[in-house]
């Protein structure tokens, strides 16, 4: 079921998360957490092969780097992941060229092994 949520009620949405009463194992790397409001995030637009990408692609930037954003652009089914720093150092970027995932721009931070939104950090 694709998500019934626009970019702006989405984006709204995900502002109402400020912390997480659950904590989100990645099946594969049981180290690596995420919050309630990824969960709903990847839930509502059905992207948890995002969450794939940053498990297997990124979640080992961590060893060199305590603190990860993440910002992922979507536009006309495809999209665009940005890794960094968080001062602007660019570490990662990968360009993928089909996906259902709403339009929109997606803000991430991953740090201590768990992947949370800004509102979250």
């Amino acid at each position: 079921m694709q998500t019934t949520h626009t970019t702006e009620t989405l984006q709204l949405a995900l502002t109402q998360y400020i912390g997480t009463v659950n904590w989100y194992h990645h099946p594969l790397f049981l180290n690596f957490l995420y919050t309630d409001g990824v969960q709903f995030f990847f839930s509502e637009t059905e992207s948890y092969w995002l969450l794939d990408v940053i498990a297997f692609e990124y979640f080992r930037l961590l060893v060199n780097e305590p603190f990860l954003s993440i910002v992922v652009e979507s536009e006309s089914q495809q999209c665009k992941i940005c890794v960094d720093d968080g001062n602007g150092k660019e570490l990662a970027t990968k360009q993928i060229t089909f996906t259902t995932l709403i339009s929109g721009v997606w803000k991430f931070y991953l740090t201590d092994n768990v992947l949370l939104l800004p509102s979250e950090y």
